[in-house]
């Protein structure tokens, strides 16, 4: 095992850093052309979900509408199944100018920096979807948006996605009441808040390779993991994690970010383009994610589909991570918490 992923990380470095040369050539010889009107740009987009995501179709979305509104100028490659690391060395690619998008989550966003973005990962902090977007799509999401840029993390916030409400799954034995959660070893991303939500439900958070999950699982060297029903569908997850339950913890948003070098190379007119692609994909995925969501569970026959008792107790377990991670944000969580 570990001689394994020895051998992933030094492939996956000497892949990261070819990546980083190729990219450091191409935008010395992109910023060096004063005329960019007639010059062809190819982007890099990364996802750790794989093809047929919700998130993945919007990535695809996207793409198709930067490429028409530059009329054919610039193309976006989509890289799918965190086939250019995780989130954390993706992130690293970004502030090199080695990959240009990624479909970030603002849970994992918060470990480079104090950034808002971050409140927006609280447990229970939505009444439902519809407040979801009030939030994003509005003045808040414009906000948190533009302090991704300010906060230093040499990355630009583009625009928000829904992957849907995060869930648990678990692998030999269901959860139905927060006591079932005690001693419970639960895969989480980089997330001090989702660390902490984990923790404060009983159960013991453990930091894994997204790609990794499937088969952490199927080892059973954890006994859970939680992530939104279109990813536990589309991830074939269900196949060694059959208990699916409905706990609704954290509704954390996807940001799409772009490396801030890549964003600085761009002409005005191509930031344009950008920023219109970015707003019809946001539309694009408010449309479409229910449908998503309506599908997997359909698909879900053979998984036991559970609605946790009581989820007023799961609610109030989680007050102590707003005392620790709410200080000094009151005022944005109430503004966010009394937006109708």
């Amino acid at each position: 095992m570990m001689k394994k992923e020895a051998k992933f990380y030094i492939i996956l470095s000497v892949f990261m850093l070819t990546v980083a040369l190729i990219s450091v050539a191409v935008m010395m010889e992109y910023g060096g052309n004063s005329d960019q009107k007639d010059e062809k740009l190819v982007l890099r987009y990364g996802d750790v979900n794989p093809e047929g995501n919700i998130t993945v179709e919007s990535a695809h979305y996207f793409a198709d509408r930067v490429n028409e509104l530059s009329h054919g100028r610039i193309e976006i490659d989509i890289y799918t199944s965190g086939i250019l690391g995780d989130e954390l060395q993706s992130y690293q690619q970004l502030q090199m100018g080695a990959l240009d998008f990624y479909r970030a989550n603002g849970s994992s966003l918060s470990k480079l920096n104090d950034m808002e973005v971050s409140i927006l990962s609280l447990p229970y902090l939505f009444r439902d979807r519809e407040h979801f977007w009030k939030v994003c799509s509005g003045p808040i999401g414009d906000r948190i948006l533009e302090n991704i840029r300010e906060s230093g993390s040499q990355m630009v916030g583009v625009f928000f996605l829904d992957e849907g409400v995060r869930n648990l799954m678990m692998a030999e034995e269901p959860v139905r009441k927060l006591s079932d959660m005690k001693g419970k070893r639960i895969r989480i991303m980089v997330s001090d808040i989702l660390s902490d939500t984990i923790s404060a439900f009983g159960a013991s958070p453990v930091v894994t390779i997204y790609a990794e999950l499937y088969n952490t699982l199927q080892k059973e060297e954890i006994d859970g993991a939680e992530n939104p029903v279109s990813s536990y569908y589309s991830n074939k997850f269900y196949k060694v994690a059959p208990y699916y339950i409905k706990t609704g913890h954290m509704y954390a948003p996807s940001v799409v970010v772009m490396s801030e070098i890549t964003w600085k190379h761009l002409s005005p007119e191509d930031r344009e383009v950008i920023r219109k692609a970015a707003e019809m994909t946001e539309a694009y995925n408010q449309s479409e994610i229910q449908k998503a969501e309506d599908d997997a569970y359909s698909r879900l026959s053979q998984v036991e589909i559970i609605e946790p008792e009581d989820p007023d107790e799961w609610k109030a377990a989680v007050q102590p991570v707003y005392e620790k991670y709410g200080a000094g944000n009151e005022e944005l969580i109430q503004e966010i918490r009394e937006t109708k």
